[in-house]
């Protein structure tokens, strides 16, 4: 056997090397972890700290949020190689020393949610320290997109829009599940100049500012259950701004509900909301946007319930119990009675809808930190007076 000896000349070396090291850098560019922080403001107040890290199909980090307590989310979340969640786990942790759980004060709250999707079905299994096992929750979902909660992750915003930015798509259809409400049909569309809408008839849309890889820099999600203006920020240690700032007054469950009751005319009626603070934020036709659906408060539906029949002007409304919601314009706003109260507020069933009642508004003198509804007696009947900010409106009604 005769071998023979190649030689290969050098401007070929040279090109084969470089190519090899192209393609070295390009996959260790991938392979790089890359990290930042989210900050979240709602109105003044900060909510929460994010930092996260991205490598490949992983995304992990730690969270300070301080709704509805202080405490640091510890996350980890691993992805299909499509993109669609496969593993997804978040541990409660004391925020002045994050090796030790969070001890919940104000409610029962899970110390660790775990969450895996496979064969058409996410299941959670979740510890809680008042149960004496764990909690299994399962979905049915032939896919998972997105994680909903009291705070959402910003950084998992970012790994679905960065999957759209990589399509010729404006659009990616998404799931997204809450362990304790279920699945909902969400979405992100893409705009004009890096920007993004992300969210559905559930969560309403957050405005994201995004580069051409899908990288968020800002986003808004006034108008949304959220309601926060978050900014990217160099990577800030979470465990030392959650020492820090644990030390301050809290924000606590950002609206709290409450129930109201007043006898008027001899009839009971009773009223229940979640009551939204101001925070320094622009409300009627900025987080409470004009000519648009708002459920008149905050958390689940705020329902009222009348004894007697009530009349508005010259809508009779027969006594029973129903959910509140208004659409709110600049002269007036337009009441809407319904017999859903069980729907989330944000999506009610609009068939639902039995009765609609104009009531004027004026601006008051003093500016109300806090969403509050009032019943008053008059000499014809009474009112339901709705206050926020600087806007007052008010619904006058007799007893029949």
């Amino acid at each position: 056997m005769i071998l023979k000896t190649f030689c290969i000349k050098p401007e070929i070396k040279i090109l084969v090397l470089s190519l090899f090291l192209c393609c070295y850098e390009t996959n260790a560019q991938q392979n790089q972890p890359y990290t930042a922080t989210f900050i979240g403001r709602m109105g003044v107040d900060t909510v929460l700290v994010e930092t996260y890290t991205r490598i490949n199909n992983h995304l992990y980090g730690k969270a300070f949020t301080r709704v509805p307590e202080d405490y640091i989310g510890e996350f980890s979340i691993h992805f299909y190689p499509n993109g669609t969640i496969r593993e997804f786990n978040v541990t409660a942790m004391n925020p002045s020393n994050s090796s030790l759980p969070f001890e919940a004060k104000s409610r029962a709250f899970e110390y660790r949610l775990n969450m895996n999707c496979r064969d058409d079905t996410c299941t959670y299994y979740n510890s809680d320290p008042e149960k004496e096992s764990e909690r299994i929750v399962r979905h049915a979902a032939k896919h998972m997109d997105f994680v909903g909660g009291w705070v959402p992750l910003i950084s998992l915003m970012e790994w679905n829009c960065m999957r759209l930015a990589k399509t010729s798509s404006s659009y990616l259809p998404m799931k997204m599940i809450n362990h304790n409400i279920g699945v909902y049909d969400i979405g992100i569309q893409k705009k004009e100049n890096g920007i993004m809408i992300f969210g559905g008839p559930f969560l309403e849309y957050t405005k994201l500012t995004t580069n051409s890889e899908g990288l968020i820099s800002s986003a808004d999600g006034t108008g949304t259950p959220w309601n926060y203006i978050v900014e990217k920020h160099a990577p800030i240690n979470i465990d030392e701004i959650a020492r820090r700032m644990t030390k301050t007054t809290g924000i606590g469950i950002p609206s709290k509900t409450e129930t109201i009751s007043s006898t008027i005319k001899n009839s009971k009626i009773t009223v229940t909301y979640g009551r939204p603070h101001k925070r320094g934020r622009e409300i009627f036709g900025g987080i409470v946007p004009y000519d648009s659906l708002w459920r008149t408060g905050a958390n689940g539906p705020t329902t009222i319930g009348f004894e007697k029949d009530i009349r508005f002007g010259k809508t009779t409304v027969p006594k029973g119990t129903y959910s509140v919601y208004t659409i709110p314009k600049p002269n007036e706003w337009l009441m809407i009675l319904s017999s859903d109260l069980s729907g989330w507020p944000t999506n009610p069933d609009r068939t639902k809808d039995l009765y609609r009642i104009s009531i004027p508004v004026k601006k008051g003198t003093v500016v109300q930190e806090v969403f509050t509804i009032e019943l008053n007696e008059t000499k014809s009947g009474g009112q339901i007076i709705f206050s926020w900010d600087n806007v007052i409106a008010t619904a006058d009604f007799n007893i029949r």
